[in-house]
């Protein structure tokens, strides 16, 4: 195999192997992906694929960035985000939300399962 078949093939591997855990990692949590849509009185609105979605923030809702602990107020429209519910939640209270580049989020939106 050619060098450059060789870094091509580890490029779609470590993509592939980044994904898997937001595709298959469920470990009791409901998931939320899409992009931001808006945030008003502590509801986060996530566009999705099948429509939107509001959950609820508060206090002891995780948001990150990265590595990096963010705030409500960074969840800006069109970031993109993966929101984790608490399985069964009726109340849908957001247990964390990981925040990501903005764009278009087609790429991945599935609402939660």
């Amino acid at each position: 195999m050619s060098n450059k078949a060789n870094i091509i093939t580890t490029k779609i591997l470590s993509i592939a192997l980044a994904l898997a855990p937001v595709v298959f990692a469920h470990g009791g949590f409901d998931h939320v992906i899409g992009t931001v849509a808006q945030v008003s009185n502590n509801v986060l609105t996530v566009k999705t694929a099948k429509g939107n979605v509001d959950v609820k923030l508060d206090d002891k809702t995780e948001i990150s960035k990265g590595d990096q602990k963010a705030l409500s107020a960074d969840l800006k429209p069109g970031l993109r985000v993966i929101v984790d519910i608490p399985e069964g939640s009726k109340d849908k209270i957001a247990h964390s939300v990981k925040i990501g580049a903005a764009g278009s989020a087609a790429h991945a939106e599935h609402d939660a399962h």
